[in-house]
């Protein structure tokens, strides 16, 4: 009796838990304008030529997702200087930004958790995440860290009164203006992750007291449920998960041309000639 290891690598939420991990990534790329428009290719061993709409040193990252109406319409705006000064044949300066993202194994910031403001007016103050950005590396807190901002740009143009409210912004996880709280004590500190007791999952805890920290249900939410457990599968849309999981194929030693004949039912009593590859 042949007896295989079955073998499960523990749950990485620092990885897992994205809101748009369902998003295929090919989509996410095209609202950051950062792909090419067109690729020359087959050059005679050269390298590729490639048109960009934007180039991708020149993509900067924000707190805001990259489909949202705002930073797509400023991402537009973007590829659309640098597509004219390509064909004006003029000089374009990228922006070339520092990368500001920090590890996966480092990030232990997610939606819903309750964090205290290290800077800024209000400096000592506890709130609760709303979004964070993972390549800028910071995170938003509900109702802390605001700006009176213009609610609509460009209202008077459509003969709507200016409108003002406090907007919060961004606080960045790289440079500690922001910080987790202890459940232990309730006073800020850091995190990492370690695995549990049953070697199949990592989660959070305390560096100062070694208390974990539970990661909120609003971590969970993804672009197409809240909570996994409650998403409804759409008939004739979604694929069910059986479905999915049934094996269908079985590898099998023989040529595409013999699978067909043997579905079929032909029999084929002649030897095939043998052949070799170099």
């Amino acid at each position: 009796m042949i007896t295989s290891r079955v073998l499960r690598f523990p749950r990485k939420p620092f990885v897992d838990l994205d809101y748009s991990r369902h998003m295929p990534a090919a989509y996410v790329e095209r609202t950051k304008r950062t792909v090419p428009r067109k690729v020359f290719g087959d050059r005679f061993g050269a390298p590729d030529i490639k048109m960009y709409y934007v180039h991708p040193d020149d993509y900067l990252p924000s707190h805001r997702r990259p489909w949202e109406d705002k930073q797509l319409s400023s991402h537009l705006q973007r590829s659309d200087k640098y597509f004219s000064a390509q064909l004006s044949n003029k000089y374009f300066e990228l922006r070339r930004p520092k990368s500001e993202r920090m590890p996966d194994t480092e990030w232990t910031f997610f939606p819903g958790d309750l964090v205290q403001v290290m800077v800024g007016k209000d400096k000592g103050r506890q709130g609760l995440v709303l979004t964070i950005s993972r390549d800028s590396s910071e995170v938003v807190v509900d109702g802390l860290h605001t700006r009176l901002g213009e609610d609509m740009e460009g209202s008077e143009k459509l003969g709507v009164d200016k409108t003002l409210r406090w907007q919060e912004q961004p606080l960045s996880v790289s440079k500690k203006q922001v910080m987790l709280v202890d459940p232990n004590d309730e006073n800020p500190c850091e995190a990492r992750w370690q695995l549990n007791a049953s070697a199949d999952e990592y989660i959070r805890v305390s560096t100062r007291s070694g208390y974990e920290i539970p990661i909120p249900s609003q971590a969970k939410v993804t672009y197409e449920y809240l909570q996994p457990e409650n998403y409804i599968e759409v008939e004739g849309k979604d694929t069910p998960s059986d479905a999915v999981l049934e094996r269908t194929y079985m590898p099998r030693v023989a040529s595409f041309e013999q699978e067909i004949m043997e579905e079929m039912g032909i029999k084929e009593d002649r030897t095939p000639k043998p052949t070799f590859w170099y």
